[in-house]
């Protein structure tokens, strides 16, 4: 993965490439199993696979536009203290794109 940026001493990495969105129906039985706390996950389910994981946009935090990442995402999630997933959702809706920081 190339390496992007460093903001705020989090290294940005990613290759700026449109990943599709994805729904509910689409999802593997197995991957479905991740949501099971959703109550119709065919009709809530809006997301997106990355790097073998399957992530749902509502689990992502809303970032505001004065964030310092603005460039790169307007949400995030966190997979530990130090290190997680930055999406930009693109203008169609469509697909987003997908950065991985580590601070």
């Amino acid at each position: 993965m190339k390496h992007l940026k460093v903001i705020d001493n989090c290294k940005i990495y990613g290759n700026g490439h449109n990943v599709q969105l994805i729904n509910g129906f689409e999802l593997t039985d197995k991957e479905k199993s991740n949501f099971d706390y959703m109550d119709n996950i065919e009709d809530d389910f809006t997301g997106f696979r990355y790097r073998g994981n399957v992530y749902s946009l509502g689990d992502f935090m809303r970032m505001e536009n004065n964030n310092p990442f603005k460039n790169f995402a307007n949400g995030y999630h966190s997979d530990s203290y130090f290190s997680g997933i930055l999406v930009k959702l693109d203008n169609s809706g469509e697909s987003v794109k997908v950065y991985r920081y580590i601070s």
